[in-house]
């Protein structure tokens, strides 16, 4: 049995995604080091803007900062992107994909290019948490009314 497509059918998918800008500031004594926990200040954020008809670009930025005291040890900070083209989807449908799912299928690739990272810089790998990209879409939507733009 075979199946049968047509042009009109809903489809998503990711055509390309990669490192847009990598930053990387090791400020660490390597004569003074400690074996205290660091405090580490992470940042995450998801923005998408139409690029043409059906395709969409989607930007994850992730920041990252340890302290110990009054000494920043290093900051982190990633763009990762993702490349989307959505066709015959209704508009309405389009920022949850743009903002919550991309965002999603992109994360583990920066996760762990942070953790590489970290760890190629001498520090122990920083591994992220998974993030509820719904939810933090959902949070900024009541902060700003821009329907697609930061989650």
């Amino acid at each position: 049995m075979s199946k049968i497509t047509t042009e009109s059918e809903p489809s998503f998918s990711i055509i390309g995604q990669g490192i847009r800008d990598l930053s990387f500031e090791n400020l660490i004594d390597f004569n003074n080091i400690s074996d205290k926990q660091p405090e580490i200040n992470i940042g995450i954020e998801a923005d998408g803007k139409k690029l043409n008809d059906d395709t969409y670009e989607v930007s994850l930025r992730i920041n990252a900062e340890a302290t110990h005291g009054d000494k920043t040890l290093f900051l982190l900070e990633l763009e990762y992107i993702g490349l989307c083209q959505i066709k015959n989807v209704q508009e309405e449908m389009i920022p949850g994909l743009l903002m919550v799912q991309t965002p999603s299928m992109l994360f583990p690739f920066a996760r762990q290019i942070v953790a590489d990272t970290t760890s190629n810089a001498g520090f122990p790998p920083l591994f992220l948490q998974p993030v509820d990209f719904a939810a933090l879409y959902h949070n900024n939507q009541h902060a700003n009314s821009n329907v697609v733009g930061n989650a």
